[in-house]
């Protein structure tokens, strides 16, 4: 399959004033040099610890923040690149799937007006076209037509996901990063939101950058998984080969943190010790050596590269390539 998206080298650095009146600057470096490509019709997922950049990537990936450096290269043309008008005409081709189902939706719009909406900005529909897709839309993500003219505090938040969802799909995506979009719900409609993705997936030729901390989710939906660790990938592969054999030693410790469904199953639990460094002040080297058991001196010192160590597995770390 082609690649869709490629991304080479993207950072994104925050300014932070500190000291009396401002003077003495700093930065965050919330992403830090990342190099990733998806695959037309796969589900690649991004995971790691809460402030390692999760978030920060999928909203510079839609230039919904703008990027410090890098390229983002969609169908072979730069979105850093594109004046306003080829932007907005690109970006009905890439849609964001957000986290709160609730803060996401204006509580003054009705359902059909939320879901409408795109449609008005980016298609030259009259009002009966419109009001005949966001029924189609609403139907696609098992919700009844009957509810097109309720607001969001009507529904739970399992449906209020189900409405972004659909709105997501009114200008029919090619591409859909979805942040964290079923840590809000309740495990029981995770499990349903996460299936209708599936499904939509499979009938729509999607293709979906999945964002989330929940490596068991990850696992269930995902055909890559690209784990991030202070604004960098350490480590990238498909979702049976990470599982099965982790290479880097930040994933390790990730997954050896899934509980097991079975009481007669010992797993060995590999627990960090110190707290995750600042991206104020990232560590010299690699940015993972001041928690990591294996640690030696080349690590403080150099920075590893992202390099290939099997068909598909990437993986930055020196006691490993």
């Amino acid at each position: 399959m082609p690649t869709l998206l490629k991304v080479n080298d993207l950072k994104k650095y925050f300014e932070v004033n500190k000291g009396l009146f401002g003077r003495q600057k700093s930065v965050v470096k919330a992403v830090d040099g990342i190099n990733l490509d998806v695959i037309e019709g796969e589900t690649i997922g991004l995971v790691g610890e809460s402030g390692c950049g999760k978030s920060t990537t999928g909203r510079l990936l839609l230039r919904l923040i703008e990027a410090d450096q890098g390229e983002i290269i969609y169908k072979g043309q730069d979105l850093r690149k594109l004046d306003n008008e080829s932007l907005r005409k690109t970006r009905k081709d890439m849609q964001m799937v957000f986290q709160d189902p609730y803060g996401s939706l204006n509580p003054r719009l009705s359902v059909g007006e939320i879901i409408r909406e795109p449609l008005r900005t980016h298609f030259n529909m009259n009002k009966e076209e419109q009001q005949k897709r966001v029924k189609e839309l609403l139907d696609v993500v098992g919700l009844n037509q009957r509810y097109i003219n309720r607001y969001p505090h009507e529904f739970s938040g399992g449906q209020r996901q189900r409405i972004g969802i659909a709105r997501a799909l009114a200008l029919n995506p090619k591409l859909i990063i979805a942040d964290e979009p079923v840590a809000a719900l309740d495990v029981s409609i995770q499990a349903q939101v996460l299936n209708l993705l599936k499904d939509l997936q499979k009938d729509l030729n999607l293709t979906y950058i999945f964002i989330a901390h929940d490596l068991s989710v990850v696992q269930y939906i995902s055909d890559r998984v690209a784990v991030m660790y202070l604004g960098k990938i350490v480590e990238i592969a498909n979702s049976e080969t990470l599982y099965k054999n982790p290479q880097h030693p930040y994933t390790k410790a990730l997954l050896s943190s899934i509980p097991v469904p079975d009481p007669t199953v010992k797993r060995e639990r590999i627990l960090l010790e110190g707290d995750v460094p600042s991206p104020l002040n990232p560590p010299s080297g690699c940015s993972f050596h001041t928690r990591c058991p294996f640690a030696e001196q080349r690590c403080k010192e150099e920075t590893p590269s992202l390099l290939t160590v099997a068909d598909q597995h990437k993986v930055a770390c020196h006691l490993v390539n």
